[in-house]
């Protein structure tokens, strides 16, 4: 798709990307699903040494980013299955609450992304 290719916004929001560079890795370690490096990033991006600590605190913001993206995933889960299946409030609450807590360790990396992306933009000519 046009909308993911390299040089954009979302290549590197999706792809985990560097910003500047858009081949760097943002995070240490490729799977969110070790609770010890889930969030962990390098201080600056392998490729193009574009620095990703900007200040301290910096990625706390990324609360405000990643705060959209599960309410519209709960959302988006009530309405499936609140107009799809008859199902009790409370069997939809568990429901929901498992599918987030499954889907937030990729939530934060997106959030860190999307902010992150806010304030550098990708440069091909970085050297």
């Amino acid at each position: 798709m046009a909308i993911f290719k390299k040089g954009t916004k979302l290549y590197s929001i999706v792809y985990l990307k560097c910003p500047r560079c858009q081949e760097g890795d943002l995070f240490t370690d490729k799977h969110p699903i070790y609770i010890n490096t889930m969030l962990k990033m390098p201080p600056k991006c392998p490729v193009c040494k574009q620095n990703f600590v900007f200040e301290s605190g910096f990625y706390s913001a990324a609360l405000w980013t990643s705060y959209p993206i599960v309410i519209f995933c709960a959302l988006s889960i009530v309405l499936i299955f609140f107009v799809g299946l008859h199902i009790t409030g409370a069997w939809l609450l568990i429901i929901t609450a498992v599918i987030l807590l499954t889907l937030q360790p990729y939530i934060m990396r997106i959030g860190r992304s999307i902010l992150i992306n806010n304030f550098v933009d990708y440069n091909p000519n970085f050297k």
